[in-house]
């Protein structure tokens, strides 16, 4: 009895020798295969849209510093000397409707400039033109981007007209965008509005649209004659030079 419980033990010891028949291997490798097909769309795409969604974000806190700069210079009052560090301006028109950039200004700047891109250079850009941007300092373009201001209300100073209310307007264009200018996409209506962030695994709307698009008014309130001009702003005011 003892030498059958003894046999018996010494056969659960033993390694098996039986494996994987090739079938089984084969019928393994598919199901890991199909489980991979399964997965790996959705990794793609959830990793190019959170891509996207950064951009975006990146795109938003740049144009509020377009918008922050100007403000900046506004508020410290516009005069003879440095009103040609304004944006360029679009005329009398909806700023909604301006045309997307048809150009560009080949200088790359990094927004870790301690100095303003007007303060760093004074050039006039185009209402066309768009200023290439580097938001991290690594000397490649991250986006395009575009400003100006339209609808000036002007006040006579000592012979010199000066802009005391106007709109302004900031588009931010990934620099995915930079090969399909001159043909970017504006909508039924005329107007420029920003890329829908939809999913996507790949540019999705970043070559054709905006990323980020801002559009305000600024003016400077505690000069003599700026309640009039906003008033000609909004076209409450007939008495509009």
């Amino acid at each position: 009895m003892n030498t059958r419980i003894d046999l018996m033990r010494q056969r659960r010891r033993q390694p098996s020798e039986r494996g994987l028949t090739l079938m089984e291997a084969l019928v393994a490798i598919l199901m890991v295969s199909a489980v991979m097909v399964a997965i790996t769309p959705p990794i793609f795409l959830a990793v190019a849209t959170r891509v996207q969604n950064r951009r975006a974000e990146q795109a938003v806190q740049l144009a509020h510093g377009e918008i922050d700069q100007v403000r900046v210079l506004v508020e410290g009052g516009i005069n003879d000397e440095n009103q040609d560090q304004l944006p360029a301006d679009a005329g009398n028109t909806d700023p909604k409707t301006v045309s997307p950039p048809t150009s560009l200004y080949r200088d790359l700047q990094s927004t870790n400039f301690e100095k303003s891109a007007y303060d760093k250079d004074p050039k006039q850009l185009g209402v066309n033109e768009a200023r290439q941007v580097d938001v991290n300092g690594d000397g490649t373009v991250d986006f395009l981007v575009q400003t100006f201001i339209a609808n000036k209300q002007e006040i006579d100073r000592g012979g010199v007209k000066i802009p005391l209310v106007f709109n302004m307007g900031v588009r931010v264009y990934s620099a995915a965008a930079e090969s399909n200018l001159g043909n970017l996409q504006v909508d039924g209506d005329g107007s420029v509005k920003a890329a829908s962030l939809q999913l996507t695994t790949g540019e999705g709307q970043q070559t054709e649209k905006p990323l980020a698009v801002l559009y305000t008014t600024l003016g400077q309130g505690d000069s003599s004659g700026a309640l009039d001009k906003y008033r000609c702003l909004a076209g409450a005011s007939e008495n509009c030079e």
